[in-house]
């Protein structure tokens, strides 16, 4: 019964998944370029310019239905872990309570039973979590794959042959990026992705399911 808590630390039941995007913020900050503040004279006729991809995704309307949609099947995942958390820590504290009343080995094969148990459910939960995971990344590709024509479109207006990303620029002018008006296309746009991508059912398991420990006589 010890164990019960190394498990649940260890596979992290009750966190919520990471989200593809959680991390763009620091990583962006941490490699952004250093801009000047004074504006070239003239930006046409500039084969490249500069794109915040991150950005796009994030101040675009298309961008925010994305990520409302990741962020409600996070949401829902959390909750589920929660859920089952709670179940479980029931059942753990029900089968100490019923100790007394058990003789050594029944207590103990129904202890091994729920160390299993939870050890499942916890291998459950890592493989959901990767498959948010893969599905979130799918979410933002379907965005980009969307917003392609638009900035295909964009680029040929502007005559410009290359969009870099902010962090492959070591000095240069804020002027060079286009980010706002991409923005502004798409919205414009009015780009449809369609329905999103089906995302399985989270989980299957109901440890409350599971017969309560019983006193014996």
């Amino acid at each position: 019964m010890a164990r019960l808590a190394a498990i649940l630390l260890a596979g992290a039941l009750i966190s919520a998944p990471v989200s593809l995007f959680a991390q763009t913020d620091s990583a962006t900050s941490e490699a952004a370029p250093q801009l000047l503040t004074a504006t070239p004279r003239n930006l046409s006729g500039l084969p490249y310019r500069i794109l915040d991809q991150d950005r796009l995704l994030r101040g675009s309307q298309l961008g925010q239905q994305i990520l409302a949609g990741i962020r409600a099947a996070e949401a829902r995942l959390e909750a589920e872990n929660q859920t089952l958390f709670d179940q479980l820590a029931a059942e753990e504290r029900a089968l100490t309570e019923a100790r007394a009343s058990l003789s050594t080995e029944e207590f103990r094969a129904r202890a091994d039973a729920f160390d299993a148990r939870v050890e499942e459910i916890r291998t459950e939960r890592a493989q959901i979590s990767q498959q948010l995971a893969r599905w979130s990344e799918g979410e933002a590709q379907r965005f980009y794959d969307a917003a392609l024509p638009i900035l295909v479109d964009m680029m040929n207006d502007e005559g410009v042959l290359a969009l870099l990303r902010p962090e492959t620029v070591i000095l240069g002018s804020d002027a060079l990026d286009l980010t706002s008006e991409a923005i502004a296309r798409l919205d414009a746009a009015g780009v449809d992705t369609g329905e999103p991508a089906p995302f399985p059912p989270l989980t299957e398991t109901a440890p409350d399911q599971a017969p309560a420990p019983q006193s014996t006589p």
